[in-house]
């Protein structure tokens, strides 16, 4: 009789088990980190692919603003030919000679010539801490005529 009863068991828990395993195909319920259950895909994919997209167009930009900032011209950063801007980007004139110390610009009103220290440098190019108006008023002092 014992034999019945455990030759019963068993048959119940092999039953039990192909039909739980029946239970695991498309369109039913599987407890998710179970083995056999199905690698999760779907909406959390493009997320992380947009993620990744918004940082590297942060990184991006992130670079182009660390070159947009101003810093101290090198004195070979100063050449002739190069043209110089005022602090709002707009363009002043062109170098048109360097020597040891200083650089002459041409502007529409005169030449000048600037100190090597003077000159900033960014994306754009060379850079004056002046407004194209403080300029332009200083380039035409330094070309008054003597009376």
């Amino acid at each position: 009789m014992k034999a019945v009863k455990l030759a019963a068991l068993v048959a119940g828990l092999v039953v039990g088990a192909g039909a739980a395993h029946a239970q695991t195909g498309p369109g039913n319920p599987v407890l998710v980190g179970s083995v056999g259950a199905p690698e999760l895909k779907g909406p959390d994919d493009s997320a992380a692919n947009i993620d990744k997209a918004v940082r590297e167009e942060r990184v991006e930009a992130a670079a182009k603003a660390k070159t947009a900032r101003a810093v101290p011209a090198k004195p070979g950063d100063v050449t002739a030919g190069s043209e110089v801007r005022d602090s709002k980007g707009v363009v002043l004139g062109k170098v048109e000679s360097v020597d040891m110390s200083a650089a002459v610009v041409v502007a529409e009103a005169g030449k000048v010539e600037v100190p090597l220290e003077a000159f900033g440098k960014n994306n754009k190019g060379l850079l004056l801490a002046l407004t194209k108006k403080d300029f332009d008023a200083m380039v035409a002092g330094a070309n008054k005529p003597a009376n």
